[in-house]
Order: structure tokens, then C-alpha cells, then sequence
């Protein structure tokens, strides 16, 4: 999708990012993988968002072009 569906889409894919890394116990991950038409796009603007938005543990791949988001486990 492009224009202002494919940011409506990119916020709501974002949200549910979030809601679901409050929801994962801790030392889990979620691996999102970009295979959308436009892999190599997808992948970049994911990999730019997080880097730059979002304060979580993030590794992006570039080999399999996915973004691994790391909850991480903490010690007391």
C-alpha cells in the first residue's frame, strides 16, 4: 500500500508491535519479517522506524530481511 493507506497501515502494524511486546514474558522475541512486494522497501522503513522511534531492543537482519525485537530480561 502506499499514500496515506500505507501509513494508516504502518501505525496500526506499529500499535499492535507495542501491545504485543507488553504482552510477551520477558527473554522473549517477535521477528517480523518484510516480504511484501516491496521486501526491500518494507524492510528499510521498518528498520528506520525502529532505530529512530520506538525504545525497544531491536537487531535488524539483513540477510533475511526481518527486525527482531527483543523484550529483554531483568535482573533485580
Amino acid at each position: 500500500m502506499t499514500g496515506k493507506d500505507g501509513n494508516k497501515t504502518q501505525a496500526i502494524a506499529i500499535r499492535l508491535v507495542r501491545k504485543w511486546m507488553t504482552e510477551i514474558p520477558p527473554g522473549d522475541a517477535i521477528l517480523i519479517y518484510c516480504e511484501s512486494v516491496a521486501a526491500d522497501k518494507q524492510y528499510r522503513v521498518w528498520k528506520k522506524w525502529f532505530a529512530k522511534h520506538e525504545d525497544l531492543e531491536v537487531s535488524a537482519i539483513d540477510a533475511s530481511k526481518s527486525i527482531l525485537i527483543y523484550r529483554p530480561i531483568y535482573v533485580e
